[in-house]
């Protein structure tokens, strides 16, 4: 992969904080919003890169702990046997001795993107794709690793899922509890629900080291994809691999309540965001999207 320069990475640092001032993204290129992160890609004409970039970090050294976590991460999984997009993490200098961190991957042909490969197949003939994911989660899912398996998340390469989100390294200690410091998260919530979203993150992110929790998240999140024909799908080949099988007929329920935490929680981010603006008078560190993509999925 090219690397991105000083210069670029500084002119998508003053693009993004455009927009976080304004709320108006048109002139960024976004590849994806995530819950955390936002894809984008630069240079905005013909992008070259997808670059997210994650909440202000307090020094370098708080910017290296999580660099270094993620690169042993990505260590982790490709000894696993997993396929990731070459990333890049890198930090430029943020106001008052902070860092502003961002993670850097080739953009992908949107055509080989997990959703868009799926879309262009057919459920009852099947595609590999959903194999190999299985096959992911399988090899690196081991109580002191996990992975975010949603469909989102792969692209399909040279006959293989490659995984796109490093980002949030699922990586936990004996105890079982997170390595990640969740408050760089947790910073985009107001600060009257932030313990109790700081007590509640560990057990939530937990479930990701479980493959039966991982795989049940592919599946179930396949309604906010608007790619329901496939969970029957994945349910079958995710049984073939699990002692406990999935439950396809609770995946609907499951899914709905997780969508509205999720819904919920946009509600909150964008509270949050006109308190930072308009009382505290200071930048709010995320961007926002006017919805999610939960909140567009009916039952």
């Amino acid at each position: 992969m090219e690397s991105i320069s000083e210069t670029e990475l500084q002119l998508v640092e003053a693009a993004v904080g455009t927009a976080l001032d304004t709320d108006d993204h048109t002139a960024l290129e976004i590849l994806g919003y995530g819950e955390v992160s936002v894809a984008v890609g630069w240079p905005s004409a013909s992008p070259r890169w997808a670059v997210k970039r994650m909440p202000p970090f307090a020094d370098r050294a708080a910017f290296d702990g999580y660099a270094d976590l993620v690169t042993g991460y990505i260590r982790h999984l490709e000894d696993a046997g997993v396929s990731i997009v070459p990333t890049e993490v890198r930090a430029i200098p943020g106001p008052s001795g902070s860092c502003i961190g961002y993670l850097v991957q080739p953009v992908l042909d949107r055509a080989t993107l997990a959703p868009n490969v799926l879309r262009a197949a057919d459920p009852a003939v099947g595609h590999p794709l959903i194999d190999s994911i299985i096959d992911a989660v399988m090899a690196c899912t081991d109580g002191h690793t996990g992975i975010d398996a949603q469909i989102t998340n792969w692209a399909w390469i040279d006959g293989r899922a490659v995984n796109l989100d490093v980002n949030t390294p699922f990586v936990f200690d004996e105890t079982g509890r997170p390595l990640l410091d969740l408050d760089m998260f947790i910073g985009a919530l107001p600060w009257v629900v932030r313990a109790t979203q700081r007590k509640a993150g560990p057990k939530i992110i937990a479930r990701w080291a479980k493959p039966r929790w991982t795989l049940t998240d592919l599946a179930m999140n396949l309604h906010k994809d608007h790619l329901e024909d496939w969970i029957p799908v994945v349910v079958k080949a995710a049984n073939a691999r699990l002692d406990d099988p999935i439950d396809e007929s609770s995946l609907r329920a499951q899914y709905d309540k997780e969508a509205k935490l999720w819904v919920k929680l946009h509600r909150l981010k964008k509270i949050d965001r006109w308190w930072q603006r308009h009382i505290r008078r200071r930048r709010y560190q995320f961007l926002v999207p006017a919805s999610t993509d939960y909140s567009e999925t009916k039952s």
